[in-house]
């Protein structure tokens, strides 16, 4: 047994008051020395009154840490008035079973702050000595680095050089370099070795030789007990979610509206997710509610059972290639969900291992299995909502020990609807992708009014243009040709080329999108040439040629598009092609009369102007 401040034979002490007493007006409690017995605890309890009952008839069931006497230097601030007093019990123990040697590694790296920051980190202090080696006469950085020279041969110095050597300097780089820090108790360094966390913070962890609760846990409450005091604790957290949680107030603007849901919560034993809401609120296990909440489930029995050491789960959760820890927990849920369905007749309740889809989400905090039940599904199963993807489409559920993905049916059901890659086929120009929103506003606004679709290709593909583009004079685009290659339709305005959906357009499929923008690649002019429409493949239209074939079309002269290059020599070819491929046709009776006529008119009238043949104008069908 170590020696403690003031020679105190025991770590610490805590007077535990009974709390409904203290409540109206009294201080009724005691002193207990740690550590204790569960038969020296449940004494206590009944000599401060906890167990009997007041004026009412109600019992009095909960208790509170008033003090500590703590004898352990750094500890006191560590305890709260709601320590479980198994965890207690747990600690206590741990320090009276070291050696001297032992507690005086233990105080040193308490006083360094080394994994001091909770009960649960101390415990484990406890258990991970071999972490430090403590130098209880080495005092500062002279003495260091004396004690690697002359003990530890660090380095050869002559003795007629001793008296010149700066220890000091020397002991500061050792202190440096190993990380090692001077305390009350000596030189303490890190000795290399894993910290391991032997006790998780729950209760089931805690060795059955350092609880001292058990009497409390041989007292069964009645299932009217466990409902009042569950509606007890619903109460509470409503009022607290609804005064530090914005997003739940919104959620539940009447008072206590959500306070069944709670309720529900508590006596189902689906409490891990309360449990993560609070700790996501600054709470811990020294605040009433958590506090509270844990001795409920001792209360109730409520803990997740397995049948192997804690510490093998976590071990195996951190090497997850070299175990099969997942598929024992699936094994001992689903289990336990049989047993729970045969005792009510009812057919057990689908498993998440069960319904796995076999793809993965990754978040920042892990990667996690998709299942496909629902939300209400894996809460009914003790699944709760722990933090959802960064888009949003996913939510992760846990139950405290495992956790798993499934899909957002409310951001599905909002999410933007995917984009339509379509292939645009403008007058002049080459045809060009665009992605546009599916619907029928948006394909009116790039075809500049009402639609119609027609059909021509054998592939599953679609043209979609404006309904009256003919009847309004919108510009002629593109040909459609038959098998034969004879031109039999031609598409007025802009026109869109579409894949075909199950029910409804859809994008063009990347091989339907290579023909289709080769076979419209070149633009096309049409004119009515002996009542015949030609056709003639143009280059795609640049700025300058624009403007130039522009002012030269509103003066509807076939002869501003013959003399203007390259464009003119192309219809002149196509003029040539028509004449050539067409049958002459002899004037009839009618006709070589009517041109005597006029030939006859233009000889009396010498002064008047002789006619001049109209030209065809471009697009006239």
């Amino acid at each position: 047994m170590p020696h403690y401040e003031y020679d105190k034979d025991y770590p610490f002490a805590a007077f535990i008051t009974n709390l409904g007493k203290y409540n109206e007006g009294s201080l009724v409690g005691e002193w207990v020395k740690f550590p204790t017995t569960a038969e020296e605890l449940q004494k206590v309890f009944e000599r401060i009154g906890i167990g009997s009952k007041d004026d009412f008839g109600q019992p009095y069931e909960e208790w509170f840490i008033t003090d500590y006497d703590c004898y352990v230097d750094g500890l006191y601030d560590k305890l709260g008035e709601y320590e479980n007093l198994d965890e207690l019990n747990y600690l206590a123990s741990k320090l009276d079973e070291m050696s001297q040697g032992e507690y005086e590694q233990f105080q040193a790296a308490m006083e360094i702050g080394d994994h001091s920051g909770s009960l649960q980190e101390i415990i484990n202090l406890t258990e991970n000595l071999d972490c430090y080696d403590v130098y209880p006469d080495i005092r500062d950085h002279d003495d260091l680095g004396r004690y690697y020279i002359e003990e530890l041969d660090a380095m050869q110095v002559p003795e007629h050089l001793r008296n010149y050597i700066d220890y000091e300097a020397y002991g500061r780089d050792i202190a440096l370099e190993e990380g090692g820090e001077f305390t009350d108790f000596g030189y303490v360094r890190d000795t290399g070795d894993t910290f391991h966390e032997y006790y998780d913070g729950e209760h089931g962890s805690i060795p059955e030789e350092y609880r001292v609760m058990t009497f409390q846990d041989a007292e069964e409450l009645t299932e009217d007990e466990k409902s009042e005091w569950a509606m007890d604790i619903a109460y509470d957290m409503d009022e607290f979610f609804r005064q530090h949680d914005p997003q739940y107030a919104a959620e539940h603007p009447e008072e206590h509206a959500a306070r069944e849901e709670i309720y529900e919560n508590l006596m189902a034993g689906r409490i891990s997710a309360l449990d993560e809401k609070l700790a996501a609120l600054g709470q811990t296990q020294e605040d009433y509610l958590p506090s509270e909440i844990e001795k409920f489930k001792d209360a109730t029995g409520y803990e997740e059972f397995l049948d192997v050491d804690p510490a093998v789960i976590r071990e195996a959760v951190q090497n997850p290639d070299k175990s099969h820890v997942d598929e024992m927990l699936a094994f001992a849920e689903q289990a336990g969900r049989e047993y729970e369905a045969e005792l009510s007749g009812q057919a057990p309740a689908p498993s998440p291992d069960d319904r796995e889809t076999g793809e993965t989400v990754r978040t920042p905090r892990g990667t996690f299995h998709v299942t496909d039940m629902s939300r209400e599904q894996m809460e009914a199963v003790g699944y709760g909502l722990h933090h959802q993807s960064d888009d949003g489409k996913y939510l992760i559920m846990g139950n405290g020990a495992r956790a798993f993905a499934i899909r957002n049916e409310e951001a599905q059901e909002h999410a933007a609807p995917e984009k339509m890659t379509v292939l645009v086929v403008e007058p002049r120009k080459e045809p060009y992708l665009k992605e546009i929103d599916p619907g029928l506003h948006s394909l009116q606004a790039e075809v500049g009014g009402d639609i119609t679709a027609s059909y021509p290709f054998s592939d599953p593909v679609g043209l979609v243009c404006n309904d009256e583009g003919k009847l309004i004079g919108l510009e002629l685009n593109r040909g459609l040709r038959d098998e034969e290659g004879n031109l039999y339709d031609i598409m007025a305005g802009t026109f869109l080329v579409v894949g075909l959906g199950p029910e409804s357009f859809a994008s063009l499929p990347p091989d339907m999108i290579q023909k289709y923008t080769e076979q419209f690649k070149r633009p096309e002019l049409f004119a009515s040439i002996n009542g015949r429409i030609v056709s003639v493949p143009v280059e795609p239209e640049n700025p300058l040629r624009t403007a130039e074939m522009t002012l030269e079309d509103d003066y509807s002269m076939i002869d501003g598009i013959i003399n203007n290059g390259r464009r003119g020599e192309e219809l002149e070819k196509a003029q040539a092609e028509a004449r050539r491929t067409t049958p002459e046709k002899k004037p009839s009776i009618r006709e070589r009369l009517e041109d005597a006529k006029r030939e006859c008119g233009s000889r009396k009238g010498p002064d008047k102007p002789a006619p001049q043949k109209k030209p065809p104008e471009l697009g006239d069908l």
